[in-house]
């Protein structure tokens, strides 16, 4: 009996265990299944929101956009060094975090590569600049660089930019360089500048030098040279001997220097284009006791003769006597001009000097020496030719040397009085008379003439109104 009630505890114990244990059990399932579908929940959900905030990302970062690239200089030179600024704006209203930003190029080389390596935040609405320094290491020609913006979440934005490269070259050339020059002669030479290029040309300047050479000046600034333009620069240059003149020319493009030279061979020798100024149609006459020699100064070069002055050697120079000079002024190419002066009595050679100038304002003197007894016995219309000197220099031309005449020059007479040789034709130039004023022109033979050809044509007009076409017969008996 005792034993049965003890066995009857034992099994209602084992049944309050085994009922823990059920709900211990149940209630364990229930934490799982929960736990696994909080799980499950999650796994379904993550995703969605990633996409939904990866999709939010993308579309603020395609609201960002490159508005503008500046290159400067704007055209490199082969060689140059330029900055390009690439300007990204966000036109959104959301903030984009970018991670880099980068500059790739095959053909040209940048310098800073590594610059916006770090992360960085477009805000909205505003606008964001990167700058890389480029070498544009190659032969004229358009590059494309391509910049790159990487996003943090999005993607990259790329875009290729225009680079254009030339070669770096001012155009020089020279005109107005004549075939030869006279030593001791200053001479003009034009130099001009040009910039056949797209890109401006600054601070230009140009400095000349030569051996033997000099130049009225050490530099010449231009300063700019916009593209597709000219400038002329004017040097005189006086040169002692055979030699190059060198224009050496530096300017900028940009923040890049360059320079380049020209050079112009000088070869000295006889200028052909030189005035020649000869004596001829000389006589000598006496009035009231004074010897007087008069004559004509005729220009045979080609080139005109500015200032020209005949005087005798005794007064030459600004303390000369004026009564033994005579100025004359210009004499243009082929014309002549007439000139007396008073000489002493007795004399048997006669030193004169002709003294002229050039365009240039360069002073020549040209010395003869007249045989008095030659021109007294002589014929008329002869020339008397020398060697025209610049003062400390090179005669401009090679005159002859005629007989008759001491230090290069020879002599002659002439017949007839001296009035009749001033208003006579240049023996040289026939129509020189016409350069003379009216005196030489016959205005009254000339007004006959058109006075005589106006009355036949009234006539006729008249009496081909009075016959008004009618045929003139005539009856012969």
């Amino acid at each position: 009996m005792s034993f049965g009630k003890k066995n009857q505890k034992i099994f209602r114990g084992s049944a309050v265990v085994i009922q823990r244990s059920t709900w211990v059990s149940r209630l364990s399932s229930k934490a799982v299944c929960a736990t696994f579908g909080l799980l499950l929940i999650l796994l379904i959900c993550t995703p969605c929101c990633l996409a939904i905030a990866t999709n939010e990302t993308i579309d603020a970062a395609g609201k960002v956009t490159v508005t503008d690239a500046v290159i400067e200089p704007s055209v490199l030179m082969t060689g140059d060094v330029g900055l390009l600024t690439v300007t990204v704006e966000n036109t959104g209203t959301s903030n984009v975090v970018i991670s880099d930003a980068r500059l790739i190029s095959k053909e040209l080389t940048v310098l800073n590569p590594e610059t916006y390596q770090s992360t960085r935040t477009i805000g909205a609405g505003t606008k964001m600049q990167f700058s890389f320094s480029i070498v544009a290491n190659q032969p004229e020609n358009i590059y494309y660089p391509a910049f790159y913006l990487n996003y943090q979440d999005a993607g990259s934005l790329r875009y290729n930019i225009p680079v254009r490269v030339e070669t770096p070259e001012l155009q020089l050339f020279v005109s107005g360089i004549p075939q030869n020059y006279a030593k001791g002669v200053k001479s003009s030479i034009t130099l001009h500048v040009g910039n056949a290029k797209s890109v401006n040309m600054t601070g230009i300047s140009i400095i000349p030098s030569g051996d033997g050479i000099q130049c009225n000046q050490t530099s010449f600034f231009i300063g700019d040279l916009y593209p597709h333009s000219e400038k002329s620069v004017i040097f005189d240059v006086t040169p002692s001997e055979t030699a190059n003149l060198n224009f050496n020319v530096t300017y900028s493009c940009g923040m890049n220097s360059h320079q380049t030279s020209y050079s112009v061979p000088i070869t000295l020798g006889t200028d052909k284009l030189a005035a020649e100024p000869l004596i001829n149609n000389i006589e000598v006459g006496t009035e009231s006791g004074q010897t007087t020699l008069s004559g004509d100064v005729s220009n045979a070069g080609i080139s005109d003769a500015y200032g020209v002055v005949v005087s005798l050697e005794s007064a030459v120079g600004e303390n000369g006597n004026p009564n033994e000079k005579y100025a004359i002024g210009t004499i243009t190419a082929g014309d002549y001009e007439s000139f007396d002066l008073k000489i002493p009595s007795g004399l048997k050679t006669v030193p004169v000097v002709i003294q002229y100038k050039d365009s240039s304002g360069n002073q020549f003197s040209k010395p003869l020496t007249l045989d008095m007894e030659k021109i007294s016995g002589g014929t008329q219309g002869s020339t008397i030719n020398g060697a025209g000197m610049p003062q400390g220099g090179a005669p401009p031309g090679a005159g002859g040397m005629p007989s008759g005449v001491s230090s290069g020059s020879s002599s002659s007479s002439r017949s007839g009085s001296s009035s009749s040789s001033r208003t006579g034709v240049n023996p040289m130039n026939p129509l020189s008379g016409m350069g003379q004023g009216m005196s030489g022109v016959p205005v009254m033979e000339i007004l006959y003439g058109i006075i005589i050809l106006i009355i036949v044509i009234v006539i006729w007009v008249l009496w081909k109104r009075k016959m008004k076409g009618r045929k003139i017969s005539i009856n012969a008996k």
